[in-house]
């Protein structure tokens, strides 16, 4: 069956042969017989046939704004013909070296070609690495090509670049308050004296229920009862973040979300340094309600949190600070942790238009916090860190000519808040670094 690039060619050669009969041109005579002997040569030549893709990568996990090497090798049997070699890409991942999409020609003969490239993820996430496609076409298109996919499909995690906190090391109010019973707070489970049984929580262990109890207690909601040990004293920190859709406003690579991430990241690997009890919730996740980190400490609890952090994506604003406070109550109680809260103030502005979020409720929520905290006399403070969009001051390459608007707008929530007892930290990201904020914001309280 002839392929509509053979028509074509005989066509073309037709029209071409017709031409120099017409004008007597010799030239024109011998260009059509030579492309229709070329033409019925190229239909006894079959395209590349044989094809098999091997791919390799040299890891599965790295952070955000390495490159990686992909190693791809190409191998044909038989056929003659050019061979399209292209690996999809997602958008966020960058070629640095080389080229995704290669054409190989082939002979006559076994043909091996090496068509490795290296790839930079600047932006955490996981991306999905899929198959490599092939189009094997015949000389000049004659005969119908063949395509399919080979190599092995990847999938890429790409935990947050987290900077650590060393200038922290310096700022005691950071650890130390006036008060030795203010740096204690109650954490984990000890395996000296028992205090009490209560309904189980998401995140304790399974080794804490009480079967016994649990069974006489069956027809109390079905929900198991677990020991309540008395606590161990340790500092604890309880992180919270909006993951909402206003969050994910800028560039890919530079916007609140991306920012958030790095706060929380650089405050977690403070705390877990010190031996600290860390826990976090992400609300407004995309994809259900939030994303619970329960409390725990060490290295583990820090590879816990990154691949947390790594998979967050923004989701539209159905869940506030107060239904979070809510769900993580029972482990705030207990835990009676220093809380951050990195969200965006400027949000609750009331704009004539309409479409802010309450700040009535959002101060509740902190209320609730710092209620936590007075019940026991214990307690860390209360902090609420207020993430600016970037490219929005005039000193910023991306700002339109103008006033600040979002620090302005952030100003009267942040003075209300103040006011009820908690930490404000304003935090430019166009300005300074996290940790800049952080010591300047501390070096205030010392």
């Amino acid at each position: 069956m002839f392929t509509t690039a053979f028509l074509g060619w005989i066509g073309f050669s037709l029209f071409v042969m017709a031409l120099g009969l017409a004008l007597g041109n010799v030239v024109l005579l011998t260009g059509a017989v030579f492309i229709i002997i070329t033409a019925l040569m190229a239909t006894a030549l079959s395209q590349p046939a044989g094809i098999a893709v091997e791919r390799e990568l040299p890891k599965l996990t790295c952070w955000a704004g390495d490159t990686l090497d992909i190693r791809r090798q190409v191998r044909a049997s038989g056929g003659m013909g050019p061979v399209f070699v292209h690996d999809p890409l997602p958008t966020e991942v960058e070629v640095v070296e080389g080229n995704n999409l290669r054409v190989v020609w082939k002979w006559p003969g076994p043909k091996t070609a090496d068509l490795s490239y290296r790839v930079r993820f600047p932006k955490r996430g996981r991306y999905v690495l899929g198959e490599t496609r092939w189009d094997a076409q015949a000389p000049l298109g004659i005969n119908r090509g063949r395509s399919g996919t080979g190599g092995s499909n990847f999938e890429v995690s790409v935990a947050p670049r987290i900077r650590g906190i060393t200038r922290m090391n310096e700022v005691r109010a950071m650890t130390k308050n006036q008060r030795y019973q203010d740096d204690l707070t109650v954490i984990g489970t000890s395996a000296a004296d028992f205090r009490e049984l209560r309904p189980y929580m998401p995140g304790d262990p399974i080794k804490s229920i009480n079967w016994k109890a649990t069974a006489r207690g069956a027809g109390i909601d079905n929900i198991p009862l677990v020991n309540e040990l008395e606590p161990e004293g340790r500092k604890a920190a309880w992180i919270f973040l909006d993951t909402a859709d206003y969050m994910n406003v800028g560039s890919p690579l530079s916007n609140p979300m991306e920012n958030t991430i790095e706060a929380a990241g650089s405050l977690a690997q403070y705390f877990l340094s010190k031996g600290s009890t860390l826990g976090a919730y992400a609300y407004n996740n995309l994809g259900g309600p939030g994303e619970l980190l329960a409390p725990d400490s060490g290295r583990r609890q820090f590879h816990q949190l990154t691949q947390m952090l790594t998979g967050l994506r923004s989701g539209p604003p159905r869940h506030d600070l107060l239904q979070a406070v809510e769900w993580c109550k029972g482990f705030l109680f207990r835990l009676q942790p220093e809380v951050f809260t990195i969200t965006r103030l400027d949000i609750y502005y009331a704009r004539p238009e309409g479409g802010s979020q309450s700040f009535d409720r959002f101060t509740t929520a902190i209320r609730r916090l710092m209620a936590f905290r007075t019940r026991s006399g214990r307690g860390g403070r209360v902090r609420i860190v207020h993430v600016g969009p970037c490219g929005t001051h005039p000193g910023s390459p991306q700002a339109p000519a103008g006033p600040d608007l979002s620090r302005w707008e952030a100003r009267p929530m942040a003075a209300a808040l103040r006011r009820s007892g908690a930490d404000v930290i304003e935090w430019d990201p166009d300005r300074e670094d996290f940790i800049a904020a952080l010591v300047r914001h501390m070096n205030a309280y010392r």
